[in-house]
């Protein structure tokens, strides 16, 4: 997973700008939020951390103990400055979530943008596994990934924070070219698995069901921005969220 770990070097604080500006994060943490429900007592490991963005808000909503991963040294950097600065008791780690060591028994592990950058099935299939055995039995994996149906070709996500520049279909997958829209935008390369290919991962890793729940908007980003603004965002969005159990 090379080009991920360059990637993501080079955009270092770039996504923070991102993350603070884009209308799809917005909605992203709205639903990625709900998925995850109660976090009271509950050890968490986020895989594919950043710069902790998610990683310091599962711990403020309660979660007794969390671990953030990013395949990033650069990221992790970020995110080690951010937590001694204000320490919040959380640990972080440089790993490739496909040779991720066992780390823990945790109750929740969260992904978001982890799959989406597998550079095939096996890898896929790897990071799922390695998920599964850091799960204590009856644990949840909160993945949120890029949506198997979206299609360049319907609309683009350019009002919401990033544009997908091309869409090259491959077997099993596409491969997509997308750019944030920071200043100056940065451009990164991911891949648009198939439904099936998801879904044959985590059943051959052994979870014993998964569930598929398209992304929301929340009220107020609703009311703040008007229906108009999102219809794009509803018919042909970009991200989808999924919830596994062991």
């Amino acid at each position: 997973m090379a080009a991920p770990r360059a990637q993501y070097d080079q955009i270092g604080s770039k996504y923070d700008e991102y993350a603070q500006t884009a209308t799809l994060k917005r909605a992203e943490s709205y639903t990625f939020f709900r998925l995850v429900g109660d976090l009271t007592g509950k050890r968490v490991l986020d895989l594919a951390c950043g710069f902790g963005f998610y990683t310091r808000r599962l711990r403020q909503r309660g979660a007794t103990q969390v671990i953030g991963v990013d395949i990033s040294p650069e990221m992790i950097r970020l995110a080690r400055e951010t937590e001694q600065a204000a320490q919040e008791g959380i640990a972080y780690h440089v790993y490739d979530a496909a040779t991720l060591p066992r780390l823990g028994a945790f109750e929740l592990v969260t992904a978001v943008y982890l799959l989406n950058y597998a550079t095939s099935k096996d890898q896929m299939l790897h990071m799922c596994r390695n998920v599964y055995d850091n799960l204590v039995e009856g644990g949840r994996f909160i993945a949120y990934t890029w949506n198997p149906a979206f299609t360049i070709s319907k609309s683009n996500c350019t009002p919401y924070g990033l544009t997908v520049l091309c869409q090259e279909p491959e077997e099993d997958r596409d491969t997509c070219e997308t750019e944030f829209l920071t200043t100056p935008p940065v451009r990164f390369r991911c891949y648009l698995w198939n439904q099936a290919t998801y879904e044959w991962a985590l059943r051959a890793a052994g979870f014993r069901a998964f569930a598929w729940h398209p992304s929301e908007v929340a009220p107020e980003d609703l009311a703040r921005y008007g229906e108009a603004y999102w219809r794009d965002f509803y018919d042909n969005c970009l991200v989808i969220g999924l919830v596994c159990t062991k």
